[in-house]
Formats: C-alpha cells, sequence, structure tokens
C-alpha cells in the first residue's frame, strides 16, 4: 500500500525551474531579495498560481498562507512566524503567457514536454486597484481626461485635467496624500467636450506652461495655456492659448498632442465625418505668424465674428491657426488618434467604419490600413511601439499590430487584426482603453456597464475589475497618473484608484 501510493503520488509530480523574469529588480522595495535559486524542485502537477506563489515566499523565507489550516494553529502559526516578512504575491509566466490554469493543464496546451523541468518566470503580482476616497464631484459628465505628471515638487504628483459636457475644462491638483484637489477651471466650449490631450511647451524648463488641447460637439479645436505661480505653487491658471479653424466642419471626437523638439509641437485632430487634420502649435511666445500655416494675430473684432465668440478671451494675441494638411482619412467618426512610436510624422487612426490606419503626416497618404469587424470606439498605444489596444461596441478588447514595415507588413500593406484579441468581460459599449505609461503589458479599460478592468495581454481575461461608477451609471473615460488610474463618467465623479504593484 506504501509502495503502490508512493509511485501514485510521484506520477503526479513536475519538476519545475522557477526564473526571475527579465526586467524585475533582484530586490523588492523594501530591500529585500526576490530571486531563488533555478535548481529543479518537484511540485504537484495540479498546482496552481497561489500554490506557486507559496512556494517562492517560501524559498525566500517569507511568511507563507496555508490555506489547509484548520484554524486551530493560527496563533503558533503567527508566533513562529511573526520574525519573516510578510509574503509577496507572485504571477508567473509559462511560454511568455500568464499562468491562469493548473500547471498540468497549461502544460499540456502548450504542448511542452516534461522529461526536462519546465521553465516558469515570476515577477510580483500588480495588486488590485484601490480607491482612494470619496472622489471630486463636477457639475456634469466627465467626457474625456488626460493626466500630466512632471515628477518635480512644483506639480505634486501631477496635475488631472477633464473635459466636461458643460464645455469647461477643469483641472485638479494629484498631491501626495492621495486625493483629487480642484485647481482651476475654465469655459472652453458651448457643447460637450470630446477629446483633451496635454503636453508641455518645454519638458526641460520645469516653469514652462502645459498645453491642454480640447475638441468638442461644437465642432470647435482650442488649446489653453496651464501655468502655475512660480511663487505660489498653489495658485494655477488655465488661459486661452489659439483657436483653430478650417480643418473641421463637425463634431470634433479626438485629438493627439506631441511635442517634437526639432520642429516644436505638432497636434492632430478627428472630426465626426472621418476628417483628419495636422496642426503647427504656435509657441507661448509667439506673436507674430509667419508662413507655418497659422493667420494673424486675434483680436477682439475677429474674434467676435468667428465660431469661436463665445471663448473667454483674456489676452488680446490669441492666434487663429489653420490646418498644415487635411484629408479624409475614413468613412465615419474618428474614434482615437495618436502620434507614431518615436516618429511625429506618422499617426495611429481609429474609427466608426470598423478600420485603423496609419498615415503620412508630411504626404498625407495613407501607409497602412487594417480592417476589423467591428466599430471600433477608443483606442491607445503601446508605450514602447506601435501596437494599440481598441474598445470595441461589442463589449470586447483587442490588440493590432499596427508596426509599419516591419515582419509580414509592407509598406501600403493592408494588415489583418490581431487574433490575440481578449476575452470578452466588458457587458457594454467599451467607452476607454488606455495603456500603461510605464509597463508595456498592462493596459486598462472602462465601459457603459460601469466597470474599470485592469489587463495584462499576456492573459486573455482581466487581471482585476473594480466598479467605477455607480449603479446605473457609466464609464466614460480613464487616464493612467503615477502608481494610480483616474476614471470618469456620467455619475460626475472624478474617482482615483492607486493601482502600486
Amino acid at each position: 500500500m506504501d509502495s503502490s501510493s508512493e509511485e501514485e503520488n510521484n506520477k503526479t509530480k513536475l519538476r519545475i525551474s522557477l526564473h526571475l523574469a527579465p526586467g524585475v529588480k533582484p530586490q523588492n522595495a523594501d530591500g529585500s531579495p526576490l530571486e531563488i535559486p533555478p535548481d529543479p524542485i518537484a511540485v504537484p502537477s495540479n498546482i496552481r498560481k497561489k500554490g506557486l506563489s507559496a512556494v517562492v515566499n517560501h524559498l525566500l523565507g517569507r511568511r507563507i498562507t496555508d490555506q489547509d489550516d484548520d484554524g486551530d494553529d493560527d496563533k503558533s502559526i503567527d508566533q513562529e512566524d511573526e520574525d519573516l516578512l510578510p509574503p509577496i504575491p507572485f504571477d508567473f509566466l509559462l511560454s511568455s503567457k500568464l499562468l491562469r490554469l493548473p500547471l498540468d493543464a497549461a502544460v499540456r496546451k502548450e504542448g511542452l514536454s516534461t522529461e526536462h523541468a519546465i521553465e516558469l518566470f515570476y515577477f510580483p503580482a500588480r495588486l488590485p486597484p484601490m480607491k482612494d476616497g470619496e472622489g471630486e464631484s463636477v457639475p456634469d459628465w466627465i467626457m474625456s481626461m488626460d493626466y500630466f505628471g512632471s515628477g518635480d515638487e512644483k506639480w505634486g504628483e501631477g496635475v488631472l485635467f477633464t473635459g466636461c459636457a458643460d464645455g469647461i475644462v477643469r483641472s485638479f491638483s494629484c498631491r501626495n496624500d492621495g486625493l483629487v484637489h480642484p485647481s482651476t477651471s475654465i469655459t472652453a466650449h458651448t457643447g460637450p467636450i470630446h477629446c483633451l490631450s496635454t503636453v508641455k511647451f518645454n519638458s526641460q524648463n520645469e516653469y514652462s506652461p502645459i498645453l491642454v488641447a480640447t475638441g468638442s460637439m461644437d465642432q470647435t479645436l482650442v488649446t489653453h495655456e496651464y501655468k502655475t505661480d512660480e511663487e505660489k505653487s498653489n495658485t494655477s491658471t488655465l488661459d486661452l492659448h489659439a483657436v483653430y479653424s478650417g480643418g473641421h466642419s463637425n463634431s470634433i471626437n479626438s485629438v493627439a498632442l506631441c511635442n517634437n523638439h526639432d520642429h516644436g509641437i505638432v497636434m492632430a485632430s478627428g472630426d465626426w465625418d472621418g476628417g483628419l487634420a495636422i496642426w503647427n502649435i504656435p509657441m507661448e511666445s509667439d506673436g507674430d505668424i509667419n508662413e507655418t500655416g497659422r493667420d494673424e494675430s486675434l483680436t477682439n473684432k475677429r474674434l467676435k465674428g468667428s465660431n469661436h465668440k463665445h471663448i473667454r478671451k483674456k489676452s488680446t494675441n490669441i492666434q487663429e491657426v489653420k490646418p498644415r494638411s487635411s484629408t479624409k482619412a475614413h468613412s465615419s467618426n474618428i474614434s482615437g488618434i495618436c502620434f507614431g512610436y518615436n516618429n511625429p510624422n506618422t499617426v495611429l487612426t481609429s474609427s466608426w467604419d470598423h478600420s485603423l490606419k496609419v498615415y503620412d503626416t508630411q504626404r498625407m497618404d495613407c501607409i497602412l490600413s487594417m480592417n476589423g469587424s467591428r466599430v471600433v470606439t477608443s483606442m491607445s498605444r503601446c508605450m514602447n511601439g506601435n501596437v494599440v489596444g481598441t474598445g470595441c461596441a461589442d463589449c470586447m478588447v483587442r490588440l493590432w499590430d499596427m508596426r509599419v514595415g516591419g515582419a509580414g507588413n509592407a509598406i501600403g500593406g493592408v494588415g489583418q487584426v490581431s487574433d490575440k484579441a481578449l476575452r470578452q468581460s466588458h457587458k457594454s459599449w467599451v467607452s476607454g482603453v488606455q495603456w500603461s505609461p510605464t509597463d508595456p503589458f498592462v493596459l486598462a479599460s472602462t465601459s457603459h456597464d460601469g466597470t474599470l478592468k485592469v489587463w495584462d495581454i499576456r492573459s486573455s481575461i482581466p487581471l482585476h475589475t473594480v466598479k467605477a461608477s455607480k449603479k446605473g451609471e457609466k464609464a466614460l473615460c480613464l487616464t493612467f497618473g503615477e502608481g494610480s488610474i483616474y476614471s470618469g463618467g456620467s455619475d460626475c465623479v472624478v474617482n482615483k484608484y492607486s493601482c502600486k504593484i
């Protein structure tokens, strides 16, 4: 009996070799080591992520939690382990995919041989987003937002900008206390603000203003300067910088800014009819306008006679800018827009016409077109390449490879939607998608079902799901901050979630 049971037990074992994942620091934030010897060890074949995490914590000499305890020995276990460091939850990679099945099932699925030790890579798991405070209420729906963080004490942790259905741009100071503090606001449009983007005029100058671009359902596109008093860091202003005309004749639904240090700041915008426009942004100190595609500085009289007569004007030197170039890029609404990775001369666009495209902004030629089968409602580009995540009307989040001229992609060719579509998890229209600014594997999404989901693209199921809006309300937008995610929607509340690893 003993020998047969032992043989049966051996059959249910798998040999594994554990390695710290590439790019992970060998020490934890508290200075304790994270790396263990890669010597093969035997583990139950049906072990899952939680059991493997306990194995790693044991090998690191950290406290472990035994789920099989009946509770009688809790006190003695606590006394024995009280000098040990607390456990760290770990995630595991098998063949570059997150382990979400029992180990033996995952090995079979990947077609791996068990003759040799199975290589697993581990790293600290991303913890679920935790809501900070009750959120900051505003009078109307929050339809767009963007976060700007500079890392210097002048801005604190950063500044959050929101565009609301009442046409007002609001800014919030995001300080180290974990709360969101209103700082200033300005009426920018007469209609709902559908899109918002930010960039700094001069990233080398800590006192340089932040440029805030907004597009609205009222068919107007404007930029404002966000400034903070050098002597009174808690005093800030939003002043009109420039208005943009001649590029669109319908609701402006997407906008993106790019600071090309060689040629200044460039802006791309897309509208409801599928029109795409490229703009040269006048610098903060510009006075007279030259042949770069901008008109003369606006006077009060000209402002009153234009479509931007509602805009509150603080200076007489407000400039009206004409597009550098424009084209009919899509047959329907351009729902997302961003500049190419390390290439301000390319623009990536997504549309309700089911397609994504890459445009050369110098020639205004489409150099790549990718056709899907669903309306694309939002788009975000990965931090280190032209791979994008999109939200769709069928409740799905999809991944697209938009690298032009790379493997399998010829310039001017027609691409295919990636087969790495994430499993349907949202229950309604996906309203926003944002890629993490620090982790190329992590993105987040919001939906009209009121939830916020965090994804790791090495798994088809979300890492975490949190309620982002009150019951019956819609989550409409989100953005990543420094160690946090912000969201807003029809409940008119700016919510902040801590999401540090």
